[in-house]
């Protein structure tokens, strides 16, 4: 087996708690740099996972010119710069979504990685997680759907201090954050135009956290079409989308103080109702459930079926697939091009709120 030498660039929450580990523990990886903008943060996981003073960076342009630098995971708040400059390179890379904050930026990334033959995987960790291939399959077979509900309200994510051991940094000089900001604020407003600046909020809040659930809907569904969208109090969300013969009820928003997360995809039809219920996504292991409404064979007896697909972690399976990709020649199942729908998706439901 060869090994992938793979670094990670920006080191914070979502690279400690779930890629660093799984690729200390994974054969199929060597993890051979780390990049952040803080020194002391890339100072101290190195000496935890072992990455020595030669592969440690905060300027990721000099780390992604390294020869024997394979692919890189791109963690950071904004992924439009580490995207084109991993691509400039020919660096495979596992970007986490969104892969922009507009539809332009993701083209040049995914044109820039296509011209320099760089393998580009979004990450949608939730595509590989074994419940929803299961549902996926099962809502394939339903007919008659006529039905189908996203809700999905994110709560705290102050529970990640208590569980995981977070190395953060307060080196990092207060103009480079500000710019960051800045940054992320024009490529929302180049997507909007001025007179929808006032929705960048709930936009915002769609490409971090609700693509997940669009991306899913289209991989069983297909593409839908915007009925209506309603955003109020901020960023809650409220949208009718059409999936062929079917409407969506779309429910988004954020409850941050609760330690609570409710995230669901409901599909109704005449014989069977699917439900598939998310966990916090940072518990490891902790199935997904998939519950079935149905009557037994040949009666009207009705009966709630739990499904326990597997206690696999979806991200591990996003990094397996990762490797697949680069080693094997595999597709990727979350493409460049299919993370540019669920951008185009989320402008669309901001086109469609009356103002």
């Amino acid at each position: 087996m060869k090994k992938v030498r793979i670094g990670v660039i920006g080191c914070g929450a979502i690279a400690q708690i779930e890629h660093l580990p799984y690729l200390r523990e994974l054969d199929q990886f060597e993890l051979h740099s780390l990049c952040d903008l803080s020194r002391s943060v890339v100072d101290a996981l190195g000496e935890k996972y072992g990455v020595p003073e030669s592969g440690r960076y905060t300027d990721m342009e000099k780390m992604v010119q390294d020869p024997d630098l394979d692919a890189v995971i791109i963690c950071t708040k904004d992924h439009y710069e580490p995207g084109m400059c991993a691509a400039r390179a020919g660096k495979h890379m596992l970007i986490e979504k969104p892969l922009a904050y507009n539809v332009k930026q993701a083209e040049e990334i995914v044109k820039e990685a296509k011209a320099h033959g760089a393998i580009v995987l979004v990450g949608y960790m939730k595509c590989y997680d074994p419940a929803y291939g299961y549902f996926q399959k099962t809502a394939k077979e339903m007919e008659g759907i006529s039905l189908i509900r996203v809700h999905d309200f994110g709560g705290s994510f102050d529970s990640n201090n208590l569980i995981f051991n977070i190395i953060r940094g307060n080196d990092i000089p207060a103009d480079v954050i500000e710019k960051g900001k800045a940054d992320i604020d024009k490529a929302i407003a180049d997507q909007l135009g001025p007179e929808r600046a006032h929705l960048g909020p709930a936009y915002s809040l769609m490409l971090g956290l609700s693509t997940h659930d669009t991306i899913l809907m289209r991989h069983a569904f297909g593409d839908p079409e915007v009925l209506y969208c309603d955003v109020f109090q901020g960023t809650y969300i409220v949208s009718v989308l059409q999936y062929g013969e079917a409407r969506c009820l779309f429910e988004s928003g954020l409850a941050m103080d609760r330690r609570d997360w409710d995230e669901k995809l409901s599909v109704y039809s005449p014989k069977k109702n699917m439900t598939l219920s998310f966990p916090w996504p940072y518990l490891k292991n902790h199935p997904t459930k998939v519950i079935i409404n149905e009557n037994e064979p040949d009666s009207m007896v009705n009966a709630d079926k739990e499904i326990m697909a597997g206690f696999d972690e979806s991200y591990r399976n996003e990094l397996l697939h990762f490797y697949d990709c680069i080693a094997n020649g595999a597709a990727p199942i979350t493409n460049g091009e299919d993370a540019i729908k669920d951008i185009r998706l989320a402008h669309s439901m901001m086109m469609a709120v009356k103002l």
